[in-house]
């Protein structure tokens, strides 16, 4: 199994995955209607805490399609929002995973170019 180092691309993914799980977090305080523990909660916070503890680099591919898969769900919420509440918690939501997105990419290109020159 190849492993990745920690570098800063890898942290800032860490980082904006758990913003966007931050996100969530306020939305649902905000009243924003969602599951008991919304799935996107667990996912972001799952895939975060995988990247953080393991240097295994599948997991990158992990967060960049965790974070993908909540843009869709921050668009929505960000269109939907009615209190400031909930447009807080959209704006950090989207912070987060289009952070998590874009880091994650290069963090996932690093790893691969680098692999790549190992070999």
């Amino acid at each position: 199994m190849q492993t990745i180092p920690l570098n800063r691309a890898t942290l800032v993914t860490v980082a904006g995955l758990a913003v966007g799980a931050v996100g969530l977090v306020i939305q649902k305080a905000a009243g924003v209607e969602m599951p008991p523990v919304p799935p996107g909660l667990i996912i972001l916070t799952l895939v975060a805490a995988l990247l953080a503890v393991t240097r295994w680099r599948w997991v990158l591919v992990l967060a960049v399609l965790a974070a993908l898969a909540e843009i869709p769900g921050f668009v929505g919420s960000a269109i939907d929002a009615d209190t400031a509440g909930e447009i807080i918690g959209a704006l950090v939501r989207g912070a987060g995973v289009t952070t998590a997105l874009v880091a994650g990419v290069v963090a996932m290109v690093m790893a691969f170019r680098a692999s790549k020159s190992a070999a």
